[in-house]
C-alpha cells in the first residue's frame, strides 16, 4: 500500500512540475509590453555616410565570450582602434561587454588600465550563481524557462553592471545592436539604440528581404527600440539559450484597438553567433559602393572533426546536445559567406573582416618560428590548476575545453584574456613588429 501511495505522490509531483513548466499553473511570462512607438522624422536617423564605418562584432559563448570581448576591446584600445568604432553588434555573452562599454564611458575612468580591469572583473561574475539564488527566492522560476529569464535579468542588473538601465540611457555617438532570434519567423531580431535604416536602393535590392533583421519596425515605417526597454532584457534575451532560458515574450498593443501580438525571442546565436551579419546589413543600408572594416572577436566553439572521430559515443542527446546547433551554424555560415561574397562583388562593397578566433591560438603558436613557448607550456600561468594541466597538454589546447556557461574560473579567465591580446598583436602587427594603424580612411588596423 505504501509503495502505491509513494508512486501516486511521485506521479502527482511530476504532473505538478510539468504543469508549471508548460505554463498551466504558472503562466508563461510577458517580459515587456508596448505599443509600437511613433515614427520619428527620418532626419533624426541619418545614415552618416560621411563617417567611416568601423564595426565591432562580439560573438556569443557565455562568460567565455564576455571575457574574450572585454580583453579584445582592451587590446584594440591599446592600438588606438577602439575609439574609431562606430557600430557594435553583439550576441549572447558578447552583449555583456558591449553593454558595459555603452553604459560606462571610458573618459570618466581614472585610467584605461583601471577601466578594463573593472570591466573584466564584471565579465567574470558568477552570473549562474546569481540566477540560482534568485530562483531560491522565487521557486516558480526554477520550473519555468520563461520566468527563469527574469532571474538572468536580475543577475545582470547588479549595481556595478546594468543597474536597471534602459535604452534611453545608451549613448547616441555609436550604434549598438543586441542580436536575438524570432521564434515566430526564424529571422534575426535586433534591439538597438538607433534604427537600422532601410537600404537607399530601389526596393532594397542589396540584401534580400528574407535575410534582413526584424526589430520594432513594421510595414508602416522604421522605429527604434522603445526607450523604456531594459537593457538587461535585451542582453538576457540574446543569451537565452533553450531549453534552459526563454523565450522572452514582448506584447505589442496596437493603438488602433486591433488584437494584441506576442513576439517570442531567444538566443541570437541559434542563427548567427558572430554578430557580423547585422553589421553587414548596416553597411548595405548605406547603398552601393561602400567601404567598411569589421573587427570580430569570436569565442564560439566549433566542430572538431579530428577529436569527434576519435570518440566512440558523442552523446548527442545528453552531454553534447549543443552539437546540433553547431552543425546547423557550420552549414548556415558556409552559405552566408558565399552569399555575402557574391553580394559584395555585385554591389561594389569593400568590407574587410578581421577576425580574432580564440581557437586559432594553438595553430598560430605552433606556426611561429620558433614556436611560441608561452602557449605550448604550462609554466608561468599563475592561475592554472592541476585539473587544467591534466586535461590538456598545453594552454593553447585547453582553450577548446573551456565550456559555454554563465560562470568562469580564474584560470580560464587568464587564458582567454591572454588569447585576445595575443591574437590582436599577431593580426595587427607588421612583419617588422611595428604597429599598423591608420592605413586608410576606413581601415584603422590591418592584418599582418
Amino acid at each position: 500500500m505504501a509503495l502505491y501511495l509513494l508512486g501516486a505522490l511521485t506521479l502527482a509531483l511530476c504532473a505538478f512540475v510539468g504543469a508549471i513548466i508548460y505554463g498551466f499553473i504558472v503562466p508563461l511570462r510577458v517580459h515587456f509590453r508596448t505599443d509600437l512607438p511613433r515614427l520619428n522624422p527620418p532626419e533624426q536617423f541619418p545614415h552618416q555616410n560621411d563617417k567611416p564605418f568601423v564595426g565591432l562584432a562580439l560573438s556569443g559563448g557565455g562568460s567565455r565570450a564576455a571575457v574574450f570581448a572585454a580583453a579584445g576591446m582592451k587590446a584594440l584600445h591599446a592600438r588606438g582602434v577602439l575609439e574609431h568604432v562606430s557600430h557594435v553588434s553583439s550576441v549572447s555573452g558578447g552583449g555583456f561587454a558591449a553593454a558595459y562599454w555603452a553604459l560606462y564611458p571610458m573618459q570618466f575612468a581614472i585610467s584605461s588600465k583601471s577601466y578594463f580591469a573593472q570591466m573584466q572583473s564584471v565579465m567574470a561574475h558568477d552570473f549562474f550563481w546569481h540566477v540560482q539564488m534568485r530562483q531560491l527566492v522565487k521557486p516558480s522560476r526554477a520550473f519555468s524557462p520563461s520566468r527563469r529569464l527574469v532571474s538572468l535579468q536580475n543577475a545582470l542588473d547588479q549595481p556595478d553592471f546594468l543597474n536597471g538601465a534602459c535604452f534611453a540611457d545608451l549613448p547616441r555617438d555609436r550604434q549598438f545592436f543586441f542580436n536575438a532570434v524570432s521564434y515566430d519567423t526564424g529571422q534575426r531580431f535586433i534591439f538597438s539604440n538607433s534604427t537600422l535604416p532601410a537600404p537607399d536602393v530601389p526596393e532594397g535590392a542589396v540584401l534580400p528581404a528574407a535575410l534582413r533583421s526584424l526589430s520594432f519596425s513594421d510595414a508602416n515605417g522604421i522605429r527604434e527600440t522603445p526607450a523604456a526597454v531594459p537593457i538587461s532584457l535585451a542582453v538576457a534575451t540574446s543569451a537565452a539559450f533553450p531549453p534552459y532560458l526563454g523565450p522572452a515574450t514582448i506584447q505589442i498593443d496596437e493603438s488602433d484597438g486591433t488584437a494584441k501580438e506576442y513576439w517570442h525571442l531567444g538566443d541570437g546565436g541559434i542563427v548567427e553567433n558572430s554578430g557580423i551579419e547585422t553589421l553587414r546589413e548596416a553597411v548595405y543600408a548605406r547603398g552601393e559602393n561602400q567601404r567598411a572594416v569589421i573587427y570580430v572577436f569570436n569565442a564560439g566553439q566549433r566542430l572538431d572533426s579530428v577529436l569527434s572521430k576519435k570518440s566512440h559515443d558523442i552523446s548527442i542527446w545528453s552531454r553534447e546536445v549543443t552539437r546540433l546547433v553547431d552543425v546547423l551554424l557550420e552549414y548556415a555560415t558556409a552559405h552566408r559567406v558565399t552569399m555575402f561574397d557574391a553580394l559584395d562583388r555585385k554591389h561594389g562593397m569593400q568590407i574587410d573582416v578581421i577576425e580574432f578566433d580564440y581557437l586559432d591560438v594553438a595553430r598560430l603558436a605552433r606556426a611561429e618560428t620558433p614556436p611560441n613557448e608561452r602557449w605550448l607550456s604550462w609554466d608561468g600561468w599563475y592561475y592554472a590548476t592541476h585539473a587544467d594541466r591534466m586535461a590538456s597538454k598545453t594552454p593553447a589546447d585547453h582553450l577548446a575545453k573551456i565550456p559555454t556557461a554563465l560562470r568562469i574560473t580564474p584560470s580560464h579567465q587568464e587564458l582567454i584574456a591572454a588569447a585576445a591580446d595575443y591574437l590582436v598583436n599577431h593580426r595587427l602587427s607588421a612583419p617588422n613588429g611595428k604597429q599598423r594603424v591608420g592605413l586608410t580612411d576606413v581601415q584603422i588596423g590591418h592584418t599582418a
